[in-house]
């Protein structure tokens, strides 16, 4: 079934709103779990869209594009934090 244009827009839009939290807390990395219960989003739909992050900035260091923010993971005893960096 199809879905509307309000609800894809707001899911297009999680990205953002993760890397903004990320962001306005850059001193401290988080778990999806975290950012799920900071943000409001589901823990499904922050794994979904890290991945989905992941994926862009492979493709663009593929490519040789710098961004000025990225998001960096590292998995400690089996859970994967995330935090924001700038170049």
């Amino acid at each position: 079934m199809p879905i509307d244009a309000a609800e894809f827009d707001a899911h297009k839009d999680l990205a953002t709103i993760i890397t903004q939290f990320l962001c306005r807390n850059r001193d401290k990395g988080f778990s999806a779990k975290e950012i799920a219960q900071a943000t409001g989003i589901s823990e499904a739909d922050v794994n979904s869209a890290m991945f989905k992050l992941g994926l862009s900035d492979l493709a663009s260091a593929i490519a040789g594009r710098k961004k000025k923010i990225r998001i960096e993971d590292v998995t400690i005893g089996g859970t994967t934090y995330y935090r924001c960096v700038s170049d």
